[in-house]
């Protein structure tokens, strides 16, 4: 490596560590997988649950009783009648609303079907569907264990009785945690993000200096000038990377159950897809503002065609044609299959090939447009 690439190299660390601006662009990329892995939460546990129960009977407590011993309910309010419903969830002092009509445990009694009523606030689509889930599933268990207690058998008697029973086991996440993969999912869009905007970010601030021109009648060869603003940000993502797996592993429990080396290895990938797009952001914005600006009308598109906030397979065909121009999503699935299914290239490799034809068409153009920029 000649002398003068090791000095525009040494350069550009010296002058990234005095831009305050960058520094703190770094700094955002660490504490938002933070505040994500803590705030987002999928998992739905106490949800506020006001019961009336009109009926008032031993039948209907055990109901109730059965819902509030869960870690999915938290029973906080009984009113006295039906109208004490509306404003409570109108109000969002509760999300889940049980009605149990008088005459519950009468009909139990004579071997018909006892109704019961739910209501949940439908303006939290997810909570409400979770929480519709989760009451089956407890109501339905109550109602088996009046089924043994009526057929006689000891409460350690459910499988004598004629059911099918269906295991489900979750593979790769048996807990259904959502920390995992939410931690996981920012690292891979954290990553490509901080490459845009550092790219974009190192061309427009010899641009604004106006010490491009100047560097272009030195004796530096196109080349040097260009491996020495890059280089020194794929060095600076690899070391974020490593510390936001850090975050990810130790501080929320996402497992590696794949190669690390193989990992860091096609992370370079998405590292050179990232740089060349902030080069080609830096070629045409002239201010720090435009750069900004550019960075993320070209993030976010990307970010929400990746699949980590709906699956690909659920967008409109058009859409899912989009997202193969989305660097995020070959690298999601990539990360998602490394850390959580622990797989290898053998499963992986239409995900590189995807990355090596994208990053190589970007690397190509916003090069070639920066050199144009520079005649």
């Amino acid at each position: 490596m000649s002398s003068r690439l090791i000095a525009l190299m040494r350069k550009e660390f010296l002058q990234f560590f005095r831009d305050r601006l960058l520094v703190i662009l770094i700094l955002y990329t660490f504490v938002e997988p933070v505040l994500c892995g803590i705030s987002l939460f999928l998992e739905v546990k106490n949800l506020s649950l006001v019961v009336y129960d009109a009926d008032r009977s031993a039948a209907s407590r055990a109901l109730v009783h059965s819902l509030d011993s869960s870690e999915h309910f938290d029973l906080r309010f009984v009113p006295d009648s039906l109208a004490g419903l509306r404003p409570l969830l109108d109000q969002s002092e509760v999300q889940v609303a049980l009605v149990i009509p008088a005459g519950f445990e009468r009909d139990l009694a004579r071997g018909e079907t006892a109704r019961v009523q739910l209501l949940t606030d439908g303006s939290n689509a997810n909570i409400a569907a979770v929480a519709t889930g989760y009451a089956e599933q407890i109501i339905a268990a109550h109602s088996r264990r009046i089924e043994v207690e009526r057929a006689g058998l000891p409460e350690t008697g459910l499988d004598q009785l004629p059911v099918v029973i269906n295991r489900i086991r979750a593979r790769y996440n048996p807990a259904l945690r959502f920390t995992p993969f939410n931690m996981l999912g920012m690292v891979a869009f954290v990553v490509p993000v901080l490459g845009v905007l550092l790219g974009s970010v190192a061309i427009v601030r010899e641009k604004e200096a106006g010490t491009l021109d100047q560097l272009m009648v030195t004796p530096i060869r196109p080349w040097e000038l260009i491996v020495a603003k890059l280089l020194p940000l794929g060095l600076i993502k690899l070391a974020g990377l490593a510390v936001g797996l850090a975050i990810a592993v130790w501080g929320f429990g996402a497992p590696v159950r794949g190669s690390l080396s193989l990992y860091f290895a096609l992370s370079t990938l998405i590292f050179a897809v990232g740089i060349g797009l902030g080069v080609a952001i830096g070629t045409a914005a002239n201010t720090m503002q435009q750069a900004l600006l550019l960075a993320f009308f070209v993030i976010f598109p990307m970010a929400f065609l990746s699949g980590m906030m709906s699956p690909v397979q659920n967008m409109p065909t058009i859409l899912q044609w989009l997202s193969l121009l989305s660097p995020f999503r070959y690298y999601l699935t990539i990360t998602i299959g490394v850390f959580l299914k622990g797989v290898g290239l053998s499963v992986l490799w239409p995900q590189v090939l995807g990355l090596v034809a994208l990053g190589t068409a970007i690397l190509i153009t916003s090069l070639a447009g920066f050199r144009r920029s520079l005649a």
